[in-house]
């Protein structure tokens, strides 16, 4: 037996009140007014019988009752702080993490991962404390380290399955440093989830403190279910009549199954169902369906791929964003002879694209400053960069984001006015050796004009010869940089940076003439690489998916996005606010908004509308976001590996003497609430009190009658 509070076991020394009060009480005397005392004797009056105790159990009530009061405030109870320390049993601090990423939408999957929350949050202890987290590929914590279990109650009835797909990582490391800040001696890990295999890698880097129990709670079989899907959808856009053309081809898959499922496939439009096909998919197959070809007008159309729905419907839909021109604008000047082909395989390089990722214009000579404000790479093959004032006007244009790409060749080169924004100087004619050609040696695979070549079988251009080149002589630095070197290390390619835009300088050919270029299968790429990379340009996203975050703030980035007229709002200080698909609001920017408004994270499927506040009848700027297709993938890990390999921090798990000292303390007053001893002890102080007022009142009315009766007998 021991105390909480033993400093209340003074109180003790109560004890001898009631036994002072029956020993020094005195009989209350009745004055009777009398005329004369000539009549009356004189008679000694002895009072040794009030010195006496009288009323026994009277007085072991009374002091009974009080030893059960004192004993009470000092809230006694067994202590077990040893068993108690060997199992873990003082007061804990829970953290539920409770997954809520779309595959937990399968059947009623989240309805039993909240049972089994409420079931984790409602038998705390007295002292224990709880946290509930909920994640996906981001965690948030909507109750944190309280005793409240009404809160800790709406935590779990207010979350649902999200977009996102499953991550371990986020709530881990939150569940972590909730753990690490707790001053509770004991520690437990309850995790309710499917257990994906997919939102694990094992390399989380999180380790939990010592002495942490990790309890799991395994919703579903972690079995493989039937599913189909959307998997991806290409829009290939072809010119008709100056009016662009979209087709649509998507690849649905299907999962499981045994026979043959027929399934029915919609092109929706802003809303509005244009088309829909009847696939059937094969068991474990996959099935490509291509809608007809429809006119392409307005800009941001929203579009989605739709099927019909399963068990899970995430990922029975795809969504994209559409708009009219986003093909980059070429414009190439040839050699200023007659019959000369000097740009015919550039020129039909570009045309041969997917989706007519490029619009090729060949012209004679230096357009206006408004048409090469439309256009976003300007090539010059064996032709010299103008002087005077087409030079100027084309120099400008660079420096405010246009790309120029010169192939030398042999009239090639530039007038020393505008020396400043090329590369180095150009030379004399260099004839490789031999015949044989010269082969490029030093490639920085790691440029984007050349990453897409640094993986295998994606073509060799080590292989190709090289029979002629201009001299080149370059000095590297932070603008300048050499980015292909033949087998002598001459430059090949060559960038310098001119303001927003670029220069590059090729100083052979892109012909059949001084190289075989033209003719080895890398050419139609590298072709399209330099144009694209001379741009400053990337292929518009037409799609992303949940957990990807924008930075509105970023124009080069947004513009690749197709948003590029947000960040230009923003920049001049105008408010947009974005609405998310299930209607939640989210400010952008402009004079009112904060540097964390710069970054929009994309958390849910469908579509994001950017617009300014107040603007519903203008046509927003939208966002696709579509869920991530893995997260479908049903199959699981296993939970007391998941478990094992969370572990807890080696070394030494003893407290320090203050931290030991505080948790034996803790774990004391949590055996005593849990013991609550003190309550039957008032009960019984109580009854006791109850049952003294009753004796009391008896024994006064005797006493009272035996006065009465001797003043009558008298």
């Amino acid at each position: 037996m021991a105390f909480l509070v033993p400093a209340f076991l003074a109180g003790l020394l109560l004890v001898g009140v009631p036994i002072l009060v029956h020993l020094t009480r005195k009989q209350k005397s009745k004055v009777v007014l009398f005329p004369s005392l000539m009549f009356l004797q004189r008679v000694p009056y002895t009072s040794e019988n009030r010195r006496r105790i009288h009323h026994w159990f009277l007085l072991a009530l009374r002091a009974l009752a009080i030893l059960l009061l004192v004993a009470a405030f000092s809230r006694p109870f067994f202590d077990r702080s040893d068993e108690v320390a060997l199992s873990g049993g003082g007061p804990t601090e829970r953290v539920i993490l409770l997954d809520q990423s779309w595959s937990m939408g399968l059947d009623d999957r989240f309805e039993a991962a909240q049972a089994a929350a409420r079931t984790a949050v409602s038998n705390l202890g007295p002292l224990d404390r709880a946290s509930v987290i909920v994640f996906g590929q981001s965690a948030s914590a909507p109750a944190r380290s309280t005793a409240d279990p009404a809160r800790l109650r709406q935590a779990v009835d207010t979350a649902s399955v999200s977009s996102e797909a499953t991550q371990y990582g986020p709530g881990l490391k939150l569940a972590q440093s909730i753990l690490d800040g707790t001053d509770l001696p004991d520690r437990e890990l309850v995790v309710i989830s499917d257990f994906q295999r997919n939102g694990w890698t094992g390399e989380e880097g999180v380790i939990l403190p010592p002495g942490t129990s990790v309890r799991t709670v395994r919703i579903g079989e972690g079995e493989a279910v039937a599913n189909h899907a959307v998997a991806g959808v290409t829009l290939s856009r072809e010119v008709v009549q100056g009016r662009e053309r979209i087709t649509p081809t998507a690849r649905l898959t299907r999962l499981g199954g045994e026979e043959e499922l027929q399934v029915e496939a919609s092109l929706v439009l802003d809303g509005q169902v244009l088309q829909t096909r009847q696939v059937t998919l094969p068991a474990n197959g996959a099935e490509l369906v291509t809608f007809q070809p429809f006119t392409l007008s307005e800009r941001h159309t929203q579009g989605t791929i739709r099927i019909t729905a399963d068990a899970l419907p995430s990922d029975d839909e795809f969504h994209f964003i559409l708009s009219p021109g986003r093909a980059l604008g070429v414009t190439v000047l040839g050699p200023p002879s007659q019959g000369n082909s000097g740009d015919l395989y550039l020129r039909r390089a570009l045309e041969i694209s997917e989706g007519n990722r490029f619009d090729v214009q060949s012209v004679a000579s230096i357009p206006s400053a408004e048409a090469l404000a439309l256009r976003n790479v300007v090539v010059l093959t064996d032709r010299r960069f103008p002087g005077g004032g087409e030079g100027q006007r084309l120099r400008e244009w660079i420096e405010r984001g246009g790309g120029l790409l010169l192939v030398a060749g042999e009239r090639g080169g530039w007038p020393a006015e505008f020396a400043d924004i090329f590369p180095g100087e150009l030379g004399r004619i260099v004839d490789r050796e031999d015949g044989r050609g010269e082969r490029l040696g030093r490639i920085a695979f790691d440029h984007p004009v050349f990453e897409v070549f640094r993986g295998p079988r994606t073509g060799d251009l080590t292989g190709v010869r090289f029979f002629r080149a201009r001299a080149h002589t370059v000095e590297e630095s932070d603008s300048i940089r050499v980015i292909a070197r033949f087998d002598d290390g001459s430059p090949a390619l060559t960038e310098q940076r001119v303001g927003a835009g670029r220069v590059l300088v090729w100083t052979s050919t892109l012909d059949a003439f001084w190289t075989d270029l033209a003719l080895q299968p890398v050419f139609l790429p590298l072709a399209h690489q330099l144009v694209r990379y001379a741009s400053g340009r990337s292929d518009a996203v037409a799609a992303f998916t949940t957990g990807q975050v924008l930075d509105v703030s970023d124009s080069r980035a947004m513009e690749t996005a197709g948003l590029g007229e947000v960040a230009d709002a923003l920049a001049a200080e105008q408010d947009r606010i974005a609405f998310a698909p299930s209607g939640s609001t989210r400010n952008l920017g402009g004079a009112t908004a904060g540097s964390e408004d710069r970054f929009l994270t994309l958390t849910e499927a469908g579509f994001y509308e950017i617009r300014p506040p107040g603007a519903d009848d203008v046509r927003p700027v939208a966002v696709a976001v579509n869920v991530e297709r893995a997260e479908a993938d049903i199959a699981g890990l296993d939970p007391e590996e998941f478990a094992a390999t969370l572990g807890s921090r080696t070394g030494d798990s003893a407290l320090p003497p203050g931290e030991a000292e505080r948790a034996l303390e803790l774990r004391r007053a949590d055996q005593e609430q849990r013991q609550s001893y003190w309550r039957l002890l008032l009960l019984g102080a109580f009854v006791i009190l109850v049952i003294e007022t009753v004796v009391s009142n008896r024994l006064s009315r005797r006493a009272a009658r035996r006065g009465k009766h001797a003043q009558a007998t008298g």
